[in-house]
């Protein structure tokens, strides 16, 4: 068999490139390969776009034009859309966990390739942090672990992914979670599990890496990864059969509702820790009998909203919790974000469905009820959530204007 010369090599690395470039790349090209060798500038005002210098300038063989376009095209193309590595996306959008994850040995490359409804998602790899049940310097340091999986997400047809600071953004819906063999996929998804994610955008891409408890200890079970068009899990999506717990995707389901497989070494499976997870993370569903303190008050662990709790016990006695508070009361005490103020109807079943992004590139989402006073125009605010740490809080309403338009508003307290 003859050997390959450095040309057949080119080739054949440049014909086996899977990025194809679009129409407008391949006539700049060529537009500028005519320019080389008629030394016509490229602004030129005789040739716009798709018009061809025919003007003889040098010589050169077919073949190797050819050679040379190819190379150009599978070069240009490359460069204009750049993919940042497993560890880039780790160090840029990733935590501490992540970075620990994935700087451990328990790393599962996954390297795949899927597409479904004009987008394609590429799975670079899942790791686990493992669990620390106790530290050489204090035998009561525990730390939780944690499962996590980095993917990138791009439009089939070239268009770049709007930034995460933009109201486009907003209009994005993925869900990416583990699913577990033998556990209902609609109780223990990533939204029940100790779920995160983080997000960013570079050059048209955008990237996430996603976050759970750690799902390793169910490595002797069948352990799959889902992506969706959603916010939440759609139980729609999919097909749970109780016989073996085993899960398939729904034929015929009008959406994204992609799954495969995570071939997590099954010597990693514990279960003795799995039923003690599960029995932890189930008991944790249950809630929790509030305590009144001596103030008189549910306290939240937060002072301005204890503090905005007690005042609003002064003016009426039967108040003892951040809910006795009427909306629009509780609203007096926070600041609007207008940013995250956008335009939403409301169906007859009364759920709304919101996300919004923070400028570092996290993300808030969540599935709320309108009360059925708001539903029936008898009240012109109602609460779909909240959420408060010990120094901010935060609260998705949805608001009536006097025109009737229907409007979904964050107010916040810091």
């Amino acid at each position: 068999m003859k050997k390959d010369n450095k040309i057949d090599l080119l080739m054949r690395e440049a014909l086996t490139s899977d990025i194809a470039p679009d129409k407008r790349l391949n006539e700049r090209i060529i537009r500028e390969w005519d320019r080389r060798n008629s030394n016509v500038p490229a602004d030129n005002p005789k040739f716009g776009k798709g018009a061809y210098n025919m003007k003889k300038g040098k010589m050169i063989s077919v073949a190797a034009m050819a050679a040379v376009c190819i190379l150009a095209i599978s070069t240009t193309a490359v460069a204009a859309i750049k993919y940042l590595s497993r560890d880039e996306i780790v160090s840029e959008a990733g935590n501490k966990g992540t970075e620990e994850a994935f700087g451990g040995d328990e790393v599962l490359e996954l390297n795949e390739t899927l597409e479904a409804g004009g987008y394609r998602f590429k799975l670079y790899a899942a790791a686990t942090r493992e669990g620390l049940i106790k530290s050489g310097l204090e035998d009561s340091v525990s730390e939780e672990g944690g499962t996590y999986v980095v993917l990138s997400i791009e439009r089939t047809d070239g268009v770049p992914m709007p930034e995460t600071s933009s109201d486009e953004y907003a209009d994005l819906h993925f869900f990416v979670s583990p699913l577990i063999q033998g556990l209902e996929p609609w109780r223990y998804n990533i939204a029940s599990m100790g779920g995160a994610y983080s997000t960013m955008v570079k050059n048209g891409v955008l990237y996430r890496i996603i976050e759970c408890d750690d799902i390793a200890l169910f490595a002797n079970r069948q352990v799959y990864l889902c992506i969706t068009d959603t916010d939440f899990y759609p139980a729609e999506a999919y097909d749970y059969h109780e016989t073996d717990g085993t899960i398939t995707r729904k034929e015929g389901y009008q959406g994204i509702n992609l799954l495969m497989n995570l071939p997590i070494d099954c010597e990693r499976a514990d279960e003795a820790a799995a039923l003690t997870y599960l029995r932890e993370l189930e008991a944790s569903w249950e809630a929790e009998v509030p305590v009144v303190g001596a103030n008189g008050i549910i306290s939240t662990d937060n002072p301005k909203l204890d503090e905005i709790i007690l005042k609003e016990r002064e003016k009426d006695a039967n108040v003892t919790s951040l809910d006795d508070i009427p909306i629009e009361n509780l609203l007096s005490y926070a600041v609007p974000e207008e940013k995250f103020t956008k335009e939403i109807t409301v169906g007859e079943d009364r759920i709304v469905e919101y996300s919004y992004c923070y400028a570092d590139g996290s993300e808030s989402s969540g599935v709320g009820f309108v009360s059925e006073d708001f539903f029936s125009g008898k009240t012109d605010v109602t609460l779909l959530g909240c959420g408060y740490t010990d120094s901010e809080a935060e609260f998705q309403v949805c608001r009536r204007d006097v025109d009737g338009t229907i409007r979904f508003m964050v107010y916040t307290i810091r």
